[in-house]
């Protein structure tokens, strides 16, 4: 089973940040923007994230649907 991931963007140089990107699997990551890379956060807990900021919920469903949403 597939759990929703938060992935950020962050340079080779620790220039960042850059976009966050949610996943239900890594396969499905864009591209990262030029010099960056994506890193994963570990200790990501959608339900928390999602109380905390409801407007993530839009975030979610998309990701949900499409297997990667990814926001600036």
């Amino acid at each position: 089973m597939n759990r929703l991931q938060k992935f950020v963007e962050r340079g080779a140089f620790g220039e960042g940040p850059g976009r966050t990107a949610y996943v239900l699997n890594p396969m499905k990551l864009p591209d990262p923007s030029r010099g960056f890379e994506w890193h994963i956060v570990g200790d990501f807990l959608p339900g928390e994230a999602i109380l905390a900021d409801p407007g993530l919920k839009q975030v979610y469903e998309v990701a949900l649907k499409r297997g990667c949403a990814a926001v600036a």
